[in-house]
């Protein structure tokens, strides 16, 4: 016996849209009659129901199915500053390392690296947790590979 269970259905930005816009514009008696209309899961509409005013109010493009900040939040506060530093000593040709970002941030951001690293358990693991976490934003932001200077 094959016992699946509903299709699971994705909808657009623009879709939820549309159908809030067409709900509020029709003269439904319930909101349970409109989903049968529309053969839509009730509580796929309650969800939408919920985060109405939010997604009325996203600008993602409508083809989109979610709306946006899913990603990992960055817990380092400073890194548009980070990020400079890091292409300033790119841009005179000089190597990056962790090293470098380790001093940097302990010159220029003292009481974040106090404050996290007061957060660990021990000064062993917290050096180890502050160095990857500064190998890990190098890696996403890209700055993982030696780049070799050119040749003038």
């Amino acid at each position: 016996m094959d016992n699946r269970g509903r299709q699971q259905h994705r909808y657009s930005n623009g879709q939820r849209k549309e159908l809030l816009a067409e709900f509020h514009a029709s003269d439904a008696t319930s909101e349970r009659q409109f989903c049968r209309a529309k053969n839509l899961p009730y509580s796929t509409w309650q969800g939408w129901r919920l985060k109405e005013d939010k997604m009325l109010a996203n600008k993602r493009h409508s083809r989109c199915a979610t709306m946006g900040g899913q990603g990992a939040k960055e817990i380092i506060p400073f890194k548009d500053d980070l990020l400079a530093f890091i292409r300033g000593r790119r841009d005179e040709e000089r190597y990056v390392r962790v090293f470098h970002i380790m001093q940097w941030v302990k010159q220029y951001q003292k009481a974040w690296l106090v404050q996290y690293l007061a957060s660990k358990k021990s000064e062993a693991v917290a050096f180890n947790s502050f160095r990857s976490l500064l190998l890990r934003f190098a890696e996403r932001h890209r700055f993982r590979h030696r780049t070799h200077a050119s040749a003038s």
